[in-house]
């Protein structure tokens, strides 16, 4: 337990100050185990419980209409357009200018700029309306902070563990979909 509270102490120390990160000296199997044991469970428990009950609380409070995939794709092309395709390529739309700017002195305000419209985008997930705009910041607040963590794992980790964490989070993301019927 101590081993998972120092990891989640080290990602909001990263958030707060993204200028001098720590880089672990450790094995890419370990980097794997961490990733998975400590990084998805943490990214599930936030986005998929804390932060999705507020947007479905005020969906249910009628604050905005019901939010509605604008996605509506067989199983196996979700799975492979959520699990393979859109993590290659926005972790390098939005995470792969990180590492080539990490030493840049603005490279703190990119990293919260690039975290916060990863995010932002993701309202195109949804088939929106004017209703929904005032409360675009709460719908994708889950994918606005999976922005900071994901960046935070390509410069701790490297661009490869952003892939690989942002692949599984949508893998845990699907099938939650198709169980409960609502998109993380």
């Amino acid at each position: 337990m101590t081993a998972a509270i120092s990891h989640v102490v080290h990602f909001f120390s990263f958030v707060k100050n993204p200028n001098n990160p720590i880089y672990p000296k450790i094995s890419k199997k370990e980097k794997i185990f961490i990733i998975c044991c400590y990084y998805l469970p943490l990214q599930f428990i936030i986005c998929g419980i804390i932060l999705w009950y507020p947007v479905a609380f005020a969906e249910k409070l009628k604050l905005f209409n019901k939010l509605n995939s604008s996605i509506e794709q067989d199983v196996l092309t979700t799975v492979i357009s959520a699990v393979i395709v859109a993590p290659l390529i926005e972790e390098w739309l939005f995470r792969y200018p990180l590492g080539i700017n990490r030493k840049k002195h603005y490279f703190k305000w990119l990293y919260y700029f690039l975290s916060v419209f990863f995010g932002l985008i993701h309202i195109f997930n949804y088939d929106i309306d004017h209703s929904h705009l005032p409360y675009i910041p709460l719908i994708t607040m889950t994918q606005i902070f999976s922005g900071f963590l994901f960046g935070y794992i390509r410069i701790v980790y490297g661009f490869l563990y952003g892939i690989l964490l942002h692949s599984l989070f949508n893998i845990l993301g699907v099938i939650w979909h198709y169980t409960f019927g609502f998109s993380l």
